[in-house]
C-alpha cells in the first residue's frame, strides 16, 4: 500500500488521535465510535486499544479528536460518513422561518469534519440579520440534532 492510499482510508489527523485510539491500527469503517468512554468498551491490553464487551470489535471513545460522529460502523454496518448520501447541495438561506431549520441541517449535513460549529456559526449570524432570535436558536437545535 502506498502513502497515498493509506491517506484515502485513514482521513483523519493521526497525531490529534489518543496513543491507544484504534484508528491508528485500523482503516475507516474497521471500527465503532462511541460518545465517549464507558463499560461498554474496554481498554484491550493485548490490542491496545479499546474493545466493545460484546461484539469485541474495536471503538473510537473520542469522535471529537477523530472528527467523525458516533455510529456503529464496524459492528453494524454503518456507513462512514462521508460514503453517506448527504442530499443536495444547501441552497441559499430561506425568505421564510419554516424554512430555516431544515437549510441549516443540509448546511451540517454537507459540513466537512470538523467544521460544523464554524458552519452554524456562519449561518446562525446570517439568519440572525433576517429572523427572531427564538426562530434562529430553534433552527439551530434541529440542525444540531443532526450531528449525530
Amino acid at each position: 500500500m502506498t502513502s497515498g492510499e493509506r491517506d484515502m482510508d485513514r482521513p483523519w489527523d493521526e497525531d490529534a488521535l489518543c496513543v491507544v485510539c484504534p484508528a491508528l491500527v485500523h482503516d475507516r469503517g474497521r471500527f465503532d465510535i462511541a460518545d465517549g468512554p464507558g463499560p461498554d468498551s474496554r481498554y484491550d491490553t493485548s490490542r491496545g486499544y479499546r474493545r466493545d464487551a460484546v461484539t469485541g470489535v474495536p471503538v473510537c471513545v473520542h469522535p471529537h479528536k477523530i472528527g467523525v460522529a458516533p455510529g456503529r460502523y464496524a459492528s453494524g454496518g454503518q456507513r462512514w460518513p462521508e460514503e453517506a448520501d448527504r442530499g443536495p447541495a444547501p441552497g441559499p438561506m430561506p425568505d421564510r422561518a419554516e424554512g430555516l431549520a431544515a437549510w441549516m441541517t443540509v448546511l451540517v449535513r454537507h459540513a466537512e469534519p470538523g467544521q460544523v460549529e464554524v458552519v452554524l456559526a456562519d449561518a446562525e449570524r446570517a439568519a440572525a440579520g433576517r429572523f427572531p432570535a427564538a426562530v434562529v436558536v430553534d433552527a439551530l437545535r434541529v440542525a444540531l440534532a443532526a450531528v449525530g
